[in-house]
């Protein structure tokens, strides 16, 4: 695929993925389309907009508000999701469901000829996973997150036609500059003394940096041959989550040793910090929460090996050097925003 003169609608803009994808496309020379919810359009996609990008600020929830982001449009990449662990269920069937449902209706009758997913490796759920392929294995999904992902990335494979290639991204864990829900946190909390690992940290997480996953996923944009396919992206390596914090730890300066909790202990911390936040009705998630324990309880390790061997795809930024890279703009931004 060409990508002159190529018009791309990027939903999710104003969001960690949503911004990155946003400049890498324009960089490329896509024309490009950036929706984005928040009342107003995040500092970096106000630069993006002086560049040449379009923004529209649109509730994708709303009737009539996907024919608008899919009009004139050749591509949608759509990223925009309720990424969460924690939330009722009817929350994230109508973000990652419905919307999902409306913006293929959309795409389809607005003539567009390719819709690229963002899906999640959660969709396989929590289980052993050790260079677990797009293939399984699977386990039973027991959070709202996953089993949406999973039943809108069916419903966007099964509309795989002639004239309309449908496929779908499974990014592992995306880290990287100006990840504030995830990676940023947990450097604050490494700073404030209260971050480590689950168990003895022997489990494998899967982590993929931010720009690697941006190639990957345009190389699926790219590739014309793939239609109805699902491609997983991970760097590949595996790496045990007590070394991958041992590192986050000397990225931030850190001279501080990482806490263990015990995996019995984190289970029923998580529960009863669960079942508290239902009471209470709280709308944020509780400090610690099943799915989180879950996930760095189990082996988490993804194969990148279709995604190489189809597309050529050979990610460049290794944990060490990637947490690195976000440690430095972590402290950057914390500095900015008037921490110590």
């Amino acid at each position: 695929m060409d990508p002159i003169a190529k018009t791309i609608v990027i939903t999710g803009a104003s969001g960690f993925l949503g911004r990155h994808l946003c400049a890498f496309f324009s960089h490329l020379g896509y024309q490009v389309r950036a929706v984005y919810r928040r009342s107003q359009a995040p500092l970096e996609l106000q630069l993006l907009a002086q560049q040449g990008v379009e923004l529209m600020n649109l509730d994708l929830s709303i009737a009539g508000s996907t024919d608008l982001a899919c009009k004139g449009m050749d591509i949608v990449l759509h990223s925009a999701a309720l990424a969460y662990d924690w939330g009722p269920y009817e929350l994230f069937k109508k973000a990652n469901v419905d919307i999902t449902d409306s913006l293929l209706d959309s795409a389809q009758r607005a003539g567009c000829g390719n819709f690229i997913y963002i899906s999640t490796a959660a969709v396989h759920g929590f289980g052993i996973h050790e260079n677990t392929t797009e293939d399984g294995p699977f386990y039973p999904l027991r959070y709202p997150y996953p089993i949406t992902k999973l039943i809108a990335e069916k419903r966007v494979l099964a509309c795989n036609r002639p004239g309309f290639r449908a496929v779908a991204v499974r990014p592992c864990n995306v880290y990287g500059p100006g990840d504030v829900t995830s990676t940023y946190t947990m450097y604050e909390a490494i700073l404030e003394g209260t971050f480590g690992y689950i168990g003895s940290g022997a489990a494998y997480t899967c982590p993929i940096y931010i720009d690697d996953l941006c190639e990957g996923v345009r190389l699926m944009v790219e590739n014309d041959h793939l239609g109805g396919q699902v491609v997983l992206l991970s760097d590949g390596c595996k790496v045990r989550w007590r070394d991958y914090v041992q590192t986050m730890y000397h990225a931030v300066g850190s001279s501080r040793h990482p806490v263990s909790l015990p995996i019995p202990l984190a289970f029923t911390a998580a529960g009863v910090m669960g079942f508290g936040a239902k009471v209470l009705h709280t709308v944020k998630a509780p400090p610690l929460t099943r799915y989180r324990v879950e996930q760095a309880a189990h082996h988490y390790h993804f194969s990148h090996d279709k995604a190489k061997k189809l597309l050529g795809f050979e990610p460049k930024t290794f944990y060490e050097e990637g947490l690195g890279l976000t440690a430095e703009a972590f402290l950057r931004d914390r500095k900015k925003t008037g921490g110590p």
